[in-house]
């Protein structure tokens, strides 16, 4: 007998959380929750003062899962987006115009659609954030590194500076179960070295992925779910990854490495 797919990711869902997705709840009002609507707060536009000291604008591109596009901010300048765009505004003295291709549940093979459309932008620089739905899904790590290398080497051959935070650990997460976070946890460390070596073979640069203080600190920088950032913790990832954004503006149009 054929099971519907969506009875099992249902019951997969329910493997890897101590509480089903479909109880999961966000903040709506007045100090309220209500259920999750699996979208995060659309933060695309232009950031940075009316007048800026150099009028050219910088792409700033958001590629990825869930993180990157934002899941458990309320409120778009909440999102790690418009924290990153507004940073990177104030450290270059340019208009940064947001565009947020992440998706909610996306996987490497999925974000091959983001990068798609990336095509049709302005390069400039791009940040990545996958590997966390991979790690947690029993299909091969080696695909999923060999998907995200080349997708990597489509960005940067496009004229994109690539930000890559490496895969995060969903280990840190108290929202999962103690044998997802112990299988998530070992697969995702060996995806971010996946990771960290593609992005040292491009000429990309690395970010800095969540450490055991949001596992430790999970109240304040962790939501609800027990799994994505709470605006807080977003604001913490946007500190933390910064400095490598102002890098790689700065090394817009620079050469892309050769394949090695």
């Amino acid at each position: 007998m054929r099971v519907p797919m969506a009875g099992l990711a249902r019951l997969y869902a329910r493997l890897l959380f101590r509480r089903p997705p479909t109880d999961w709840t966000v903040p709506v009002a007045d100090g309220r929750y209500g259920p999750a609507d699996w979208t995060a707060p659309v933060a695309d536009g232009r950031y940075g003062p009316a007048e800026p000291a150099d009028d050219r604008p910088l792409t700033l591109l958001m590629l990825g899962d869930s993180l990157a596009q934002s899941f458990g901010a309320h409120r778009p300048e909440q999102t790690l987006g418009a924290r990153l765009a507004r940073g990177l505004a104030d450290g270059t003295g340019r208009p940064v115009d947001l565009r947020v291709l992440a998706r909610i549940g996306a996987t490497t093979g999925a974000m091959g659609r983001q990068v798609l459309r990336a095509g049709r932008l302005r390069p400039g620089v791009a940040v990545v954030i996958v590997g966390g739905n991979d790690a947690l899904l029993p299909a091969p790590l080696g695909r999923a590194a060999r998907r995200f290398a080349h997708l990597a080497r489509t960005l940067r051959d496009a004229g994109w500076q690539l930000v890559v935070v490496p895969c995060p650990n969903p280990g840190y997460g108290p929202g999962f179960r103690s044998l997802a976070r112990w299988a998530g946890g070992y697969r995702s460390r060996r995806l971010a070295r996946l990771h960290t070596r593609a992005a040292d073979r491009v000429g990309a640069h690395l970010a800095p992925t969540a450490g055991p203080e949001f596992r430790d600190r999970a109240a304040e920088l962790l939501g609800p779910d027990g799994v994505h950032p709470s605006p807080t913790g977003y604001a913490t990832h946007a500190v933390r990854m910064l400095p490598a954004l102002l890098t790689a503006a700065a090394h817009l149009h620079s050469p892309v490495p050769a394949p090695q």
